[in-house]
């Protein structure tokens, strides 16, 4: 089973960005005011807003309840009056969120104020659910053009234009990214070319956010293109015979790989059992490895 995991480095931005539980109202209340505006508001001097609303902080609702999830990419609109922006995500869609005085700004790692929140700027963004609306919980705005990683299939390719749409498991879309004039491309070790890339084939690659919304992608390293031959060896973590697929777990890179092979063949599905070590001999299709002879390892020379 190839992994995707696009969005670009998004996840392990994510990862580095986790967030505690959401706090109590009297907390937070407390955080809007000594990290979200250098104003110093109180609920007995409460401070109009730029729309003229007068923000008594005795009276901030608490955040909203449920996961957080991270949104990266640029800032498009600014609505202070509002109190509403747009995210280009990047190699997504334009996302609208809401803030207030609960929602914490951050500076290149230093605390901010809405006021920060300008056209065009690099931003990572905590985000919440709040009823129908995308409530940001925390943005943190950066200077500089953060690298991220990720894999995905190619859907389709412009040698000329140098424009790729690639597939992966989190984005129910096409993600639009674009080569660098002096991106790389790799096939394991070696040098390949843009010629190399086609409709089906799996890839991995390195890229940098763009202010267009469309990534600019540096290296590029081929993983599998239709029609390529593979050998897994390890354990099966999974089998579903009737439906004909089992998860093995190659020691060699400790990474699991989805393989199909044919239920009805008995001869590759008799020896065939959760924990058994085997060798695998498979096709990679465009869409998947289908197994084109599985042998079992003796125990004794495990």
């Amino acid at each position: 089973m190839y992994r995707v995991c696009f969005a670009c480095g998004f996840l392990l931005v994510a990862a580095a960005f986790a967030q505690s539980p959401a706090r109590s109202a009297p907390l937070v209340a407390k955080e809007a005011s000594g990290l979200v505006s250098p104003n110093t508001a109180t609920a007995d001097h409460p401070t109009p807003n730029r729309a003229g609303k007068v923000n008594d902080l005795s009276v901030v609702p608490a955040l909203p309840q449920g996961k957080t999830t991270l949104l990266g990419g640029t800032i498009l609109r600014v609505d202070h009056v509002r109190d509403r922006l747009t995210l280009q995500v990047f190699g997504g869609s334009p996302v609208a969120l809401l803030f207030d005085e609960r929602t914490r700004v951050f500076r290149d790692g230093r605390p901010g104020s809405t006021d920060d929140l300008k056209t065009g700027t690099l931003a990572y963004v905590d985000t919440m659910l709040d009823g129908t609306s995308i409530f940001a919980r925390n943005v943190r705005l950066v200077a500089t053009s953060p690298v991220g990683q990720g894999s995905g299939q190619i859907v389709e390719v412009d040698a000329r234009t140098g424009e790729l749409e690639l597939r992966d498991k989190l984005s129910p879309e096409p993600v639009k990214m674009r080569l660098a004039q002096n991106a790389s491309v790799f096939r394991g070790d070696q040098h390949a070319s843009v010629g190399d890339l086609r409709a089906g084939t799996l890839v991995a690659l390195t890229f940098t956010p763009a202010t267009d919304g469309v990534p600019r992608v540096s290296r590029i390293s081929i993983l599998a293109s239709p029609g390529a031959q593979f050998v897994f060896s390890g354990r099966i973590e999974y089998l579903n015979v009737p439906r004909g697929m089992m998860v093995v777990v190659d020691p060699r890179d400790n990474q699991s790989y989805e393989v199909n092979f044919d239920s009805s063949a008995r001869g590759l599905t008799r020896d065939l059992r959760e924990g058994a070590d085997v060798t695998v001999q498979a096709a990679f299709d465009g869409s998947r490895y289908q197994a084109q002879s599985v042998t079992s390892i003796p125990s004794n020379i495990r």
